[in-house]
């Protein structure tokens, strides 16, 4: 799973970074610009809401044990 949030992650970074260069140099029309930057910050944000929630279930596993 880590994995597949990673390259998710990944994905989202580079979908952001080239709609951004998109609008900036009216490489498409901005709403399709927007869509693919939009879609990107949806993957970023998830894998990083992945990772946080996975951090914080181990951290409660080793607060139980104590």
């Amino acid at each position: 799973m880590k994995s597949i949030t990673i390259i998710g992650g990944i994905t989202g970074i580079i979908l952001a970074v080239a709609a951004y260069f998109a609008e900036l140099y009216s490489w498409m029309s901005i709403e399709t610009a927007m869509t693919v930057g939009f879609i990107g910050y949806v993957l970023i944000i998830t894998a990083v809401a992945y990772f946080l929630l996975s951090w914080l279930y181990k951290g409660d596993k080793k607060f139980e044990a104590l």
